[in-house]
């Protein structure tokens, strides 16, 4: 019987480690498929990463882009506005000076000089006192 047991488990036991094999194979090479599978998914999604980094690169660009125009617009006016209000004060400084200075000076009207003049008080009006008491 123990001769017969050593027959059987050889026969019996190739088939079993055949099929074993071939489990193990096919479930290495479906792995295989999942690792590669898994790769190159992650490479599609290295790749819209890349593109997608780009996308927002050039975006930024661009917005940088008109934050600088509009920098330079809003310092032109500045400077616009800055000359406009230094020219708004040397026009009101020459207008207060011409109001504050009583006459011109011209040399070629000849001003009377009032030093000579008599200096007279203005006539008294009557009052209503005085107009009562008189006839």
């Amino acid at each position: 019987m123990r001769d017969r047991l050593w027959l059987i488990i050889p026969a019996a036991g190739f088939p079993f480690l055949l099929v074993l094999f071939f489990v193990l194979w096919q479930s290495l090479q479906q792995q295989n498929r999942t690792v590669q599978d898994l790769v190159r998914q992650l490479e599609e999604l290295d790749r819209f990463e890349l593109r997608d980094r780009e996308g927002n690169r050039e975006l930024i660009e661009q917005q940088l882009g008109v934050l600088q125009t509009r920098q330079q617009r809003l310092q032109r006016q500045i400077r616009n506005l800055e000359s406009w209000q230094r020219a708004s004060g040397d026009r009101e400084r020459a207008l207060w000076n011409r109001l504050q200075a009583p006459f011109p000076a011209n040399p070629d009207v000849d001003l009377p000089d009032n030093r000579d003049m008599e200096r007279t008080a203005p006539p008294k009006q009557p009052s209503s006192q005085q107009r009562s008491i008189s006839p």
